[in-house]
């Protein structure tokens, strides 16, 4: 027959299907699968019952004029019950996938906890990963993940997982704070202001705010001026302010601003300056030229200091004068520099350490002499960042005449 039902190929699917559930499973004959199966091929012998008695009728009658009419209705019952039953195989396999799936990544869990426990954090992290493969979003498994790489002091990892976090969970309150501490940690003030700039809340960008430097403010304007003028700088939350005047780096060069800046007639300023704040991070820089007079030059040409080694005979010494000289004493001191007009003065008490303006501390008065022996190196700087040579001064003081 020409459309004959295929028996053998369904038997074959049919205990395939049941070897399948009864090799992973486990079931001894006892299960849905297998008992629909059953049923299943029990109907299925029933249409080849039916259909061979049909097979054999046809062939006793074969001579007749009118032969034996088939009654579909049984065949369509028959097929209607296989149809069934190879839709519950088909809603249990379904099932059975949904659950392997789950105790799958339950396992993959588990192996994430159990290698943290033993620091195997590779193992750790490998095991996330794959979970994190497949639901890419699961704030869990990030949060996991973030603390794997915070144990093992892995940075890179711990900032993109952070990241990743604020993107989904914009108002991560301990996110931002374990983001700020690494770039804290690696002096990353740039990310910082990036993380100020995009706080999604006020309770966010408050605790940012005290670790953001602001850029200066130049309160003369730049451009041309017939005569001299006074320049002054500010910080809008009190920052330091380091500047120079002929456009070199302030972070390098700069000279701690104190006071307004005279900028005389016949000179050309380039000025840069930038904040510094507790922490030791610089903020952006303000920058500005000023030409003071038609015919002005190059402020840095005709400065009467010459180089960072020492001074012309503009009428300074080489070098700044201190007071009192070197020497041993029984009673405390306080010692004093001599500071010309229009410069400052650096000193350190760190003798091997080289002095510049920017790890020397600004005098603004006496010192104290300290106890026992000591050196202390001064230098003179200004306004463009020049510096004189180091004067160096060793004292003894021996309180009480050293008894």
């Amino acid at each position: 027959m020409k459309d004959e039902f295929n028996y053998k190929n369904m038997e074959k699917e049919l205990l395939h299907a049941v070897w399948e559930e009864e090799t992973i499973q486990g079931i001894q004959g006892e299960s849905i699968l297998y008992q629909q199966a059953a049923a299943m091929q029990k109907g299925m012998s029933t249409i080849k019952d039916q259909g061979n008695y049909e097979q054999d009728y046809e062939e006793d009658y074969e001579e007749d004029e009118e032969p034996f009419q088939k009654q579909p209705g049984k065949l369509a019952l028959a097929l209607l019950a296989s149809t069934a039953a190879f839709a519950g195989i088909a809603f249990f396999m379904q099932s059975f996938s949904t659950d392997y799936a789950y105790e799958k990544k339950e396992a993959e869990y588990q192996n994430c906890l159990v290698s943290m426990t033993k620091k195997e954090y590779p193992n750790a992290l490998a095991s996330v990963d794959l979970l994190l493969k497949e639901d890419t979003d699961n704030l869990a498994y990030l949060a996991l993940k973030h603390t794997i790489s915070e144990e093992s002091g892995d940075l890179k990892t711990q900032r993109e997982t952070l990241k990743k976090i604020i993107s989904l969970d914009a108002d991560n309150y301990q996110a931002y704070e374990k983001l700020l501490a690494i770039y804290l940690e690696k002096g990353n003030q740039k990310g910082i202001e990036r993380l100020a700039q995009d706080a999604p809340n006020s309770a966010i960008a408050a605790m940012l705010s005290e670790y953001l430097v602001d850029a200066p403010y130049l309160v003369l304007t730049p451009g041309v001026y017939d005569a001299g003028q006074t320049l002054s700088i500010t910080s809008e939350r009190g920052n330091d302010i380091y500047y120079t005047l002929d456009g070199s780096s302030p972070e390098e060069n700069g000279i701690r601003y104190a006071s307004p800046i005279t900028l005389e007639q016949g000179y050309i300023y380039s000025v840069r300056a930038v904040c510094k704040n507790e922490r030791g991070a610089y903020g952006d820089e303000a920058v500005g030229d000023y030409q003071i007079g038609i015919n002005a030059v190059n402020y840095i040409a005709e400065t009467s200091i010459t180089d960072n080694t020492g001074m012309d005979a503009s009428g300074l010494s080489s070098a700044p004068e201190i007071y009192p000289q070197s020497g041993t004493y029984t009673s405390s001191q306080q010692i004093t520099i001599d500071v010309p007009i229009g410069y400052q003065a650096y000193y350190s008490w760190s003798a091997g350490t080289t002095l510049t303006p920017q790890n020397g501390t600004l005098y603004t008065g006496g010192i104290t002499m300290p106890e026992g022996s000591s050196v202390l190196s001064v230098i003179l700087a200004d306004a463009n960042g020049n510096c004189s040579e180091v004067k160096q001064v060793s004292y003894t003081y021996q309180a009480n005449g050293g008894q």
